[in-house]
């Protein structure tokens, strides 16, 4: 069975994977309640810090983010990666949404993202660490510091950028993190 395979296998049952996306290492599962309960105490971070949507389509955001036709343009307009703060709608899971009632997502091309998100839709993320610490940039480094926690490693080898993408809220259009 080829490694995407099995990464699609352990999300669809709830599972949670490291994966590489367009910027730094991340885990994912995807979006509903308990597993993102569940990647939250993997990263031993509190569960009211929101995670992050990844897509390859702002379609795949539909029943995620509130309706707004600027959306297309602003989201997808970018050249360096780049997660949005949008309003959340209200049938979004309340353990995505962040204190000013909104959602981070990200479109990306990276292989990884499309490969899962043409499969499952949009998913959950958020970079490879232990709250509080430095992201880990290799696939050793998260072995040892994520242990069996994680369900499965998805190492395409296709590496990101190395850093985080940078934040801006689409409302204000203030940079959060350049």
């Amino acid at each position: 069975m080829s490694s995407l395979r099995i990464a699609l296998s352990v999300l669809r049952a709830g599972g949670i994977i490291a994966h590489h996306s367009d910027t730094v290492l991340g885990i994912a599962c995807l979006p509903h309640t308990a597993y993102l309960t569940r990647m939250a105490r993997i990263k031993m971070r509190t569960p009211s810090k929101p995670f992050l949507l990844l897509a390859d389509s702002l379609s795949q955001l539909n029943g995620f983010i509130a309706e707004d036709f600027e959306l297309q343009s602003l989201l997808t307009s970018n050249t360096k990666p780049t997660t949005h703060l949008v309003p959340a709608s209200k049938h979004c899971p309340r353990i995505l949404i962040g204190p000013s009632q909104h959602i981070a997502v990200r479109i990306s091309q990276h292989p990884n993202v499309t490969s899962i998100s043409n499969t499952l839709g949009a998913f959950a993320s958020s970079s490879a660490n232990l709250s509080g610490q430095k992201t880990v940039c290799h696939v050793a480094e998260l072995r040892k510091q994520f242990g069996p926690e994680l369900d499965y490693i998805y190492d395409s080898g296709k590496l990101g950028s190395g850093q985080s993408s940078r934040i801006i809220d689409l409302k204000t259009q203030e940079i959060l993190r350049a």
